[in-house]
């Protein structure tokens, strides 16, 4: 049986670095008794720990069906896109 998430409580899913001392979180949290998709932004202090900022966004769990919906339907979308000069070279 799975193990009863407290507030405050959260698990780290993914991290994503986008380079320059900054990434992304992507965790599993609960706030207010509701389950939440945490996507946030994360940046590097100086003595090497990682903060969150308040970029970022968190979905409620409910919503997570349709998140990878409109994010499968942006998918050839954003493959059609011409590529950038970080991709050519």
């Amino acid at each position: 049986m799975p193990e009863e998430k407290q507030a405050g409580d959260e698990q780290l899913i993914k991290t994503i670095d986008k380079g320059m001392g900054s990434r992304m979180h992507i965790r599993l949290s609960r706030f207010h008794d509701r389950d939440y998709l945490d996507i946030r932004n994360f940046y590097e202090t100086e003595d090497g720990e990682w903060k969150p900022t308040r970029k970022g966004i968190a979905i409620p769990v409910e919503l997570y069906g349709e998140l990878i919906s409109a994010l499968k339907e942006a998918e050839p979308l954003i493959k059609a896109l011409p590529p950038t000069k970080k991709e050519e070279g």
